[in-house]
This record gives C-alpha cells, structure tokens and sequence, in this order.
C-alpha cells in the first residue's frame, strides 16, 4: 500500500479532481491533505469534502510555511514508506498507478514520470537511471531541467526526508533543489515508462504566482551545481 501526499493553499476545485482516481483505487491506503493555512471559507470548504472519506487524512498548518515546507510536511504526515507527491492541480491516472506498481521499488530510486500532459514531454529519457555520475551529460538536453523540477513523482519517504534541506527557501526551484540534494546523496532518479500524469499550467499555478520570488540566482546556482556532480 502507498500513501498519495498532497500539499495544497487556497485551492479546493482543482484539488478535488486530483482527488478523484487515489480515492477510487484500492492500492492507495491513504491521501494526506496538507492544507497550508488557507482562507477560512476554503478551509471549511474542504471539511465538508472530506467527510465520510476515511481514506484522507486532513491537516492544516497553523501558520503559512510556503510550499516547500508544507511538501515536506506532507510526507512527514504519511505512515506508509512509499509516497506519491502529487501537486493539489495536478492529476494523475490509473495507469500512472500501474506503472508504479509494475515496478520494484528501491529505497534509493525515485520513479520519475515520462511524461507531463500535455506540454512537458520526458519520453526521450525513459528507462533511464540518473544518478551524480551521469546528470551531466544529460542537464542541458531538451526538456531534462524541466523534468527535474516538476516532481509529482513517487518516492521512499524516509529517504526523501532525509536528503530534505531547509537551508533555503527554493520557492519555485524546490524540485530541483530536492533532486540535487537527493543524487548527491549518492541516489537514483528512474524515468518510468508509462508513468503520465497531466500537469496543468494555470494562472493561479505556484510557479506563476511565485515566480519572482526565487532567491535571484538561486536556480542557475543550482544548474552549475548539478553539472559538477560526479
């Protein structure tokens, strides 16, 4: 069993669509709702969905903590050891399930998804295993910078964890930080075959509203650093 986590602000609409196929499919034990201090009516709004729906377990922080925070406290909140990150807009499938299931899950290895509809295409990179030794031939391949900021992908949660740094604030460049700090701790990141969600790009997405709000420099810093693993 596998516990989907699911850090969100302000949003309800969108979220219950990303709900929808976790709370049908019986492989998915539990979805942590990791509500980031909202607005009263959008929090009250969310009790009412989640009555009678003993698969999810509801938290509200009592302060705003940003998103990568309040990611990180989702999969602390999670009880089983393997997780799906799923952002509150996105949307994942059955199939997206199957393929996590097809499967043998390695404490060490992300499954990274090929594909994020309809606009952020990795299936050039399917069934390959990124680790420090090898990122630097691919960072600057299309579309491979993308992939590793975009997430929505299924992890070990202790080791997730464990490679989390808080040092900084990464805003919009959380995923890339995260994957960083994850291959350089020596892990892997596998681009699944199969393995589609769609990620929808909106004006109210986090990167669009936060964009500007990424210490300066702090992503090219980051590509530099990548580039240098070894």
């Amino acid at each position: 069993m596998i516990s989907v986590c699911v850090p969100t602000y302000n949003r309800n609409d969108l979220l219950y669509e990303s709900l929808e196929v976790p709370l049908c499919d019986d492989r998915v034990s539990e979805i942590v709702v990791s509500d980031d201090c909202s607005q009263d009516s959008v929090w009250n709004d969310l009790i009412e969905f989640c009555k009678n729906k003993p698969k999810i377990s509801l938290f509200r922080n009592a302060s705003n903590q940003d998103c990568f925070i309040n990611k990180k406290l989702s999969v602390e909140r999670a009880t089983n050891k393997y997780v799906i990150i799923l952002d509150s807009d996105n949307q994942i499938s059955k199939e997206y399930i199957d393929a996590v299931f097809n499967q043998h899950w390695q404490p060490n290895r992300i499954l990274q998804p090929s594909f994020a509809k309809p606009a952020f295409d990795f299936r050039d990179y399917n069934s390959l295993v990124v680790t420090k030794g090898n990122i630097s031939k691919y960072i600057e391949k299309p579309m491979f910078e993308v992939m590793l900021n975009a997430m929505n992908y299924f992890a070990n949660r202790e080791e997730y964890l464990r490679f989390w740094d808080g040092s900084i604030n990464p805003v919009t460049s959380d995923s890339i930080w995260q994957n960083y700090n994850w291959l350089k701790g020596g892990n892997e990141i596998y681009v699944t075959p199969s393995m589609h969600y769609d990620h929808r790009v909106h004006d109210g997405s986090h990167y669009k509203q936060n964009n500007k709000r990424t210490p300066k420099g702090f992503h090219k810093e980051i590509l530099n650093k990548i580039k240098l693993l070894k």
